[in-house]
């Protein structure tokens, strides 16, 4: 491996495999996040973006957002318990410790912060089919709803779905200026018993659509 370039690494659990990971290149910081693991962004892709829309900024300092506990998208049945993620041992994004749990990638944006949170989730498990089972099924327009610690949720619009080669980087996923995105990931193609890993990723996008504040 390449000094700087950090490889998404899919564990196997037993005959089955609990899948995501994408590849990302090492910042000097951690920034604020698949099924199985998920390589952290470089620097440059972390930093923040040249010109910033005014509008936007002031709309997100005021929105303050707190970190997400859950995550809804009822077009493929998920309700999902959300777990904050670092970086594993050998420098690639956490995956969810379960299969029904996603993982948001905490050093990384917060979904509805300026920039692109990724979250991710496992495809299947030693027991059958895993969080993200369906997201292949999500199409433009479908809704994602991301509750958050204080009480409000974050609402997204799925815009487009795309799959990638396992060990690609996605330092354009860690993003850290523009309009708040999201991107939801997991694995997809077909399993790789050399190398222990499904051949492909699968990235959902969507954009911020409304934030709605807790309710009183």
């Amino acid at each position: 491996m390449r000094v700087g370039q950090l490889l998404i690494v899919v564990a196997l659990l037993g005959a089955a495999s609990a899948c995501v990971s994408v590849p990302l290149a090492a910042a000097s910081s951690p920034p604020r996040a698949s099924p199985r693991a998920v390589a952290t962004p470089s620097s440059s892709a972390l930093a923040p973006s040249p010109t910033p829309d005014p509008a936007l900024i002031a709309a997100l300092q005021i929105t303050n957002p707190a970190d997400p506990v859950r995550l809804l998208v009822p077009a493929i049945g998920v309700a999902a318990a959300v777990e904050a993620v670092g970086r594993d041992a050998q420098g690639n994004m956490g995956t969810p410790s379960v299969a029904s749990s996603v993982a948001w990638y905490k050093p990384g944006v917060a979904p509805g912060d300026s920039g692109n949170a990724v979250i991710a989730g496992h495809l299947d498990w030693t027991t059958g089919p895993a969080v993200f089972w369906y997201l292949g099924r999500l199409k433009k327009g479908d809704q994602v709803t991301v509750l958050r610690a204080d009480g409000s949720q974050a609402v997204f619009q799925i815009e487009s779905t795309g799959t990638m080669p396992f060990d690609s980087s996605t330092d354009g996923l860690f993003t850290r200026g523009g309009a708040p995105t999201l991107a939801l990931i997991t694995c997809a193609g077909a399993w790789d018993r050399v190398r222990a890993t499904y051949t492909q990723r699968l990235v959902v996008r969507a954009e911020l659509t409304a934030i709605k504040p807790a309710s009183s």
